[in-house]
């Protein structure tokens, strides 16, 4: 930060003095070096923080809000409360398939023992329990597992009363105080399920019971009292009345719900916060922990390996006495669902847990953890679902929690053995490699592309939301859906699906031009295995879209083409089976099979997969056009918002273009299809327009064609709303930076009168749109950091009630800020302040070009091109009406030509350029 300071105050200097800023002739992108150390310098600073324990947000039924790690398979989200630590472990590929839907696995906790050299802790972590009745996903045992968080609920009893809690604390035990949280503890809103009418008794054989405490007419979220010092292996609550009784549902079905039971010994109590402080490193992908446990102050670092199913937890004892833990390895979820079989056990000295989805004539999926301790001797015991380490950390001393994962998928047998074999494989030695193999992963990463802009929200979001796509995306994993690959909820909205209509594209709007078009590849993956029953569809099922208006076309469906729902889910089945009156999700998906081509030129790619992708996509619509033959005018007709029905949906419209466009162009390249395409240019040629319409008196981009709407709502533009119909500009590609500014200025004035910059649905879309066009540049990027500042939450994710991982999407605003293409020709900073300073490196471009660059002062300073596949480069001019010079690295000047400012050269495939201004 220090260096950026000098550096504009310098330049300022020179300028207010009348003094010339230096143009160095020969500028340059940083070297290999160079480029880590300013790496290291953008984005070391930022950082997820928390300095309290109530962990808000890490159960959720969307996107936690905690910190998180991951490496596209594995995904960490961290949790605890005041004292102990848990990581809940999701696996991308864990789904249940009844209501197919992302869900949780478990995880693995970290607390102090009562009994310990410390002297304090809850005994009843960990304890055998049992009730008069359980819920069979709320098991008696969640209520002494210490991982009770917001959101949490532990055991909860079958309709009925009396009933009772039973915890075998394995010996006799002395205490003095015991805590109960109830439901509302965890979850504010439940006062009514708190437990009314209680008693606190004891045992020594588990059998004769004396009355300790009596409760009566309690409505606190938590009860926590002293009594008479007594030693006691069993301790039971006897609860009469487990609710108010205040609701119909807390009379009607009353069910005992103890969020958790705690007892502590003479002197011992809750632990206190003692000093606590968390980071989301996302330099180095890892989550760093200071805190105290049993009043040992321990510092923990946890991340995930880089290509392995393994996730490590070091615990360093930073006090001067010693403190025993206990390692729960638990299957399940905080936010259960009914029908989960959770497991644990323990082979040797390792423990597992195992969680298998609900029987489904589709599919049943399994996974397994298996935890490891290293640099310590342990104690290994399981009961339920949990199963537990309990070890002893010396002062000073280091351990290793290392947790395999093993299965998921469809149908998978026995995961216990590989997630085993993984964690046995492991040891200090193997785990110090993993870490060096894990942080050169992120470095990689990040050097793949980065910007230096000047501005610590921008690059707040930016690289958040990068680091959130290296943590949840890797190829040949299963892609991320609306939350990325962390569940701690069985119940996520939208089931966590792949929604069609913009929000699983959108996860992967900035990956290409960051120049990281690898991470598209899942999103391929999921939607060839959804192109069965995508063909199935759209013969068999058309008449769910819209059954009048598809009787009267298709009485026996669709000859051929692609049908998709809103909201798949992977290996090729469906979470979200509506249509929503929209054809347009085949349009979207095609989208993202042309960006990857357009920027990595993968002839491979677009042989085998696109090419044959896109023209099923372009088949539909060949048949769902209807040609007016008057007017000489293809229309088309669909649903340009969900239930909405219109002609020429704007949506719809602008993406069909784009895929004409490019497919044409394909079959050029492949040299293939020349009658099909004259037939697409012929659509091409005779498409209608994109809609206007007159809004306030004055021109903007519609909908649809006015007076054509049907459904709730007819209007054709809806100012406020979700920005559906610029999706033409993107993801479609049909106006950009270099296109007309009659047709851009209409744009704006559409970004203006809709006004969206704020609405939930549009963050990663309206910035991109916005920058495409050439919207002022400084008044954009104000736009965008007051959206930024007011909903960026503390692991830098863009929050709102039901999004999640596609807020990334805006990254390619930030990327177009800087760089963009359109008709062929690259420009540089084209919405970007005079008076700004920026760099960029490695940023992509079409055809796929990596470019880098610096602007100074108000002047581009340098830049450099690597033409990956070759050809024609043409890009404008920066330095408007000045020769430049153009050198191949490591082989002399380059011939070029220029005409209307745009200079045109000849790439080799692999080679790299720089280009000066004198």
């Amino acid at each position: 930060m220090l260096k950026r300071i000098l550096t504009c105050t310098v330049i300022t200097a020179l300028v207010m003095t009348g003094l010339s800023v230096p143009h160095p002739a020969a500028a340059a992108a940083p070297s290999p070096a160079q480029q880590w150390t300013e790496v290291q310098n953008l984005i070391s600073p930022i950082k997820g923080v928390w300095t309290t324990q109530d962990y808000s947000g890490a159960v959720s039924d969307t996107m936690p809000n905690t910190a998180l790690a991951g490496n596209g398979d594995i995904g960490v989200t961290s949790g605890g409360g005041v004292g102990y630590k848990t990581f809940h472990l999701s696996k991308g590929n864990f789904w249940a398939s009844n209501s197919p839907r992302f869900v949780a696995l478990g995880s693995v906790s970290i607390s102090g023992v009562g009994g310990s050299s410390s002297g304090s802790g809850n005994l009843a972590i960990g304890a055998a329990a049992s009730a008069s009745s359980s819920h069979s996903a709320f098991p008696p045992s969640r209520a002494v597992n210490g991982a009770w968080t917001s959101g949490y609920e532990g055991w909860v009893s079958e309709v009925g009363k009396p009933q009772s809690l039973v915890v075998d604390l394995g010996s006799p035990k002395s205490f003095t105080r015991y805590v109960v949280r109830h439901d509302s503890a965890a979850r504010p809103a439940e006062t009514a399920n708190n437990t009314k009418n209680f008693t606190f008794e004891t045992s020594e054989n588990g059998t004769s019971w004396t009355v300790r405490d009596t409760i009566t007419n309690n409505t606190a979220a938590t009860t926590d009292r002293t009594i008479t010092a007594v030693t006691a292996r069993y301790i039971r609550l006897n609860i009469s009345e487990p609710t108010q009784g205040t609701t119909s549902d807390s009379i009607n079905n009353p069910r005992a719900r103890i969020g958790q039971l705690e007892v502590y010994g003479p002197g011992g109590s809750p632990p206190a916060a003692g000093p606590f402080r968390e980071e989301q490193n996302i330099l180095k992908g890892d989550i760093d922990t200071t805190m105290t446990i049993s009043g040992v102050p321990v510092v923990l670092k946890t991340w995930t390996a880089a290509n392995d199913p393994l996730v490590v937890t070091s615990i360093q004892s930073t006090g001067t006495t010693p403190v025993r833990l206990k390692i729960d390895t638990t299957a399940g979820s905080p936010r259960p669902a009914s029908g989960f079989t959770n497991t644990a056990g323990v082979s040797g000295t390792t423990t597992w847990a195992t969680r298998r989805t609900p029987a489904s004539s589709a599919w049943v999926s399994e996974a397994s953890m298996a935890t490891r301790v290293l640099g310590a001797s342990t104690t290994v015991t399981s009961s339920g679902a949990t199963a537990s380490h309990t070890v002893d950390l010396p002062a000073g001393a280091t351990i290793r929690i290392v947790t395999a994962v093993a299965g998921g998928g469809t149908n998978p047998t026995n995961t216990v053995n590989p997630a085993l074999t993984l964690s046995n494989a492991q040891s200090s030695s193997t785990v110090d490699s993993l870490y060096t193999q894990h942080t050169d992963w992120w470095k990689s990463y990040w050097l793949q592309s980065y910007v230096d802009l000047n501005d610590d929200v921008l690059e707040k979001f930016y690289y958040g939301h990068q680091y959130l796509l290296g943590s949840s995306v890797r190829a040949g994993k299963t892609a991320p859906g609306l939350y990325g690959i962390w569940a701690t909820s069985d119940n996520l909205r939208f089931s966590g699906d792949m929604h069609l209509n913009y929000n699983f594209q959108a996860n992967f709007y900035g990956v290409y031009s960051s120049n990281r078009p690898e991470l598209a590849l899942p999103y391929v993956d999921a939607i060839q295995n959804f192109v069965p029953e995508a063909r199935r569809r759209a013969r068999q099922d058309l008449s769910r879209v819209k059954a009048d208006y598809v009787a009267t076309r298709f009485p026996g469906g669709m000859p051929s083409g692609l049908l998709f729902p809103v909201g798949i889910s992977p290996f090729g089945s469906v979470a979200d089976d509506s249509y929503h009156q929209q054809v347009v999700n085949s349009l979207f998906a095609a989208t993202q099979y042309i960006a990857y081509y357009d920027y990595t030129r993968d002839n491979t790619f677009l042989t085998n997969v696109g090419y044959p992708f896109l023209k099923e996509v372009a088949a539909f619509f060949q048949n769902w056009l209807e040609f007016d033959a008057g007017a000489q005018r293809y229309n088309l007709r669909a649903g340009p918002h969900e239930g909405t029905w219109a002609r020429n949906s704007s949506s719809d419209l602008g993406l069909l273009r784009y895929l004409l466009t490019s497919l044409i162009n394909a079959s050029s390249t492949l040299n293939v299809d020349a009658g099909l395409r004259a037939t697409w240019q012929d659509i091409l040629n005779k498409l209608a327009p994109i809609p206007t319409t007159v809004y306030n008196g004055q021109t903007v981009f519609a909908l649809g064609d006015a007076g054509t709407f049907s459904g709730s709502d007819t209007r054709p533009f809806h100012p406020g709303d979700n920005t559906v119909n610029l999706e033409f500009i993107h993801p479609g590609e049909v106006l950009g930076i270099n296109s007309p500014a009659a047709d851009r200025q209409m744009a704006i004035n559409t970004i203006n009168a809709m006004n969206s910059w704020g609405q939930e649905n549009s963050f990663p879309k309206v910035f991109t749109q916005a920058a495409r066009v050439g919207y002022p540049a400084q008044a954009l990027i104000d736009q965008l950091k007051n959206q930024i500042n007011q909903w960026t939450v503390a692991n830098l994710r863009i929050y709102d009630p039901s999004h999640g991982l596609e807020k990334a999407g805006a990254i390619e605003a930030v990327n177009n800020l800087l760089l963009q293409s359109s008709n062929g020709v690259i420009r540089l900073f084209p919405v970007w302040p005079s008076n700004k300073d920026a760099s960029f490196v490695n940023l992509r471009e079409k055809n796929a070009v990596v470019v880098s660059s610096r602007i100074q002062g108000g002047r581009v300073q340098y830049v450099d091109f690597t033409t990956h596949v070759g050809g024609q480069v043409r890009f404008q001019n920066p330095w408007p009406g000045q020769s430049i010079t153009i050198t191949r690295v490591g082989g002399g000047s380059v011939s070029y030509s220029e005409s209307g400012g745009v200079v045109t050269f000849t790439g080799a495939a692999g080679a790299s350029f720089t280009i000066n201004a004198p």
